[in-house]
């Protein structure tokens, strides 16, 4: 307990200061090596820095990260817009169904919430103030909206998930595919309710099949390059990692010759920004290595367990108290950082009490990405502030009720296992 406890001191008190998480990780890593007299030479701490990326499963993170770098380089955001819109913007308060919509399409082909939010809010917000929504509003929205980038496949967050615990790449990711469509409804109904409360009325065209057959010649390779993704994995093609090369190819000639790509330059842009967040999220797991080793020693998962169990003995019981500590985390630690450190506990905590691993799974994975949307860490919501110039405090009163919506479904989840686990079991079996 009391190495747990030092080593997690240390590692908060670092985030505090502003140190970068990866950072953090490895001194607390190291300190508690040190503090507590732990038997391990540097050629066993190289090894374990060396262990924490040492995977293939991991290859499919910088595949995905590029191809998603591309895509929207290429200007493929404006494709699915328009898509969205030609579906869904003749409807009243359409461009509330047009921002959910757009982003459950772009977390198709980005698998960042972030990205995602960057891509969508610099078009959306300007727009939706236009047309009479406040900018707080339309900030709120596309920071919810766009959570389900990392649920609705591809996704790195369920990749990590899958490399801490063993659970299959492939049934995370059709496992995520319903709760972020059930996100994504129950967005659009709260924000209706929203928008005839404070008055939102945009006036929209009337619904058009050759608006949607125009927007579907336009933006076809939208969709294409995702649903050859998700068609391939579930029928056994390939693997997550070797679907991510392929993807990359098809994003490429996509990019190239659909897309506004038009020059070598562009494409080492591209390459450059996609490995700056690669060796970003290289060097957490690296470091997480030593920590993971640490928490090890000092029998964290059966701390953790027994912690849990000692309060609820129930599977919901026991779930709602792992989402609410890691909805309480997730205010001050990122999306990476939680999953690095506490997938594998809270996993075998679940597990123990006869939770389905895949439903706990992608039930972990949704709420690590609700910490995404609160302040004041919160990745998703501070690139929605920031592309909308407004602050967290003004946009926070409007952002309450949507994130509420979230965590809703994110505890339907826990009652009904079925929303994660009946794709995976039809397509896959």
């Amino acid at each position: 307990m009391t190495i747990s406890l030092t080593v997690f001191v240390i590692l908060f008190f670092f985030i505090i200061l502003g140190v970068p998480v990866a950072m953090c990780i490895g001194i607390a890593g190291i300190a508690g090596i040190y503090i507590f007299n732990i038997n391990m030479s540097f050629s066993t701490i190289a090894s374990k820095f060396f262990s924490g990326v040492n995977s293939y499963t991991l290859l499919a993170i910088p595949f995905f990260i590029f191809a998603g770098e591309v895509m929207n380089k290429a200007g493929i955001t404006k494709k699915v817009l328009d898509l969205a819109d030609a579906f869904v913007g003749s409807l009243k308060g359409g461009l509330t169904y047009v921002s959910v919509v757009a982003a459950m399409f772009m977390a198709t082909i980005s698998g960042s919430g972030s990205a995602c939010a960057a891509a969508l809010g610099t078009s959306l917000i300007p727009e939706m103030e236009e047309r009479g929504y406040s900018r707080e509003y339309a900030v709120a929205l596309t920071t919810c909206a766009n959570v389900v980038g990392p649920i609705i496949p591809p996704s790195s967050v369920f990749i990590l998930y899958a490399f801490y615990t063993g659970e299959s790449v492939i049934r995370l990711f059709i496992g995520g595919v319903l709760p972020g469509v059930c996100i994504g409804i129950a967005l659009i109904a709260v924000g209706r309710i929203i928008c005839k409360v404070k008055g939102y009325h945009d006036v929209p065209e009337k619904f058009s099949w050759k608006k949607v057959g125009k927007a579907l010649s336009r933006g076809w390779v939208a969709l294409f390059v995702p649903a050859f993704l998700f068609i391939s994995i579930v029928a056994g093609w390939c693997t997550a990692t070797e679907a991510g090369a392929l993807v990359c190819i098809m994003a490429l000639i996509v990019g190239v010759g659909y897309g506004n790509i038009r020059s070598f330059r562009e494409l080492m842009d591209i390459a450059i920004s996609s490995a700056k967040s690669t060796c970003i999220i290289y060097a957490l797991l690296a470091f997480s290595g030593i920590f993971s080793t640490i928490l090890v020693r000092a029998h964290f998962t059966e701390l953790i367990s027994a912690l849990i169990t000692s309060v609820a003995t129930t599977q919901a019981g026991v779930l709602l108290i792992i989402i609410a500590f890691m909805f309480f985390l997730g205010m001050f630690v990122d999306v990476t950082p939680m999953v690095t450190m506490f997938a594998v506990a809270f996993s075998t905590v679940a597990i123990s009490v006869g939770v389905d691993s895949l439903h706990f799974g992608v039930l972990f994975v949704v709420i690590v990405m609700v910490g995404a949307l609160t302040p004041p860490v919160g990745s998703i919501l501070f690139v929605a502030t920031t592309i909308g110039k407004t602050s967290m405090v003004k946009v926070i009163p409007i952002l309450i009720p949507l994130l509420m919506t979230v965590v809703a479904v994110t505890i339907l989840l826990i009652f009904i296992p079925e929303l994660c686990t009946f794709l995976p079991n039809l397509l896959l079996g």
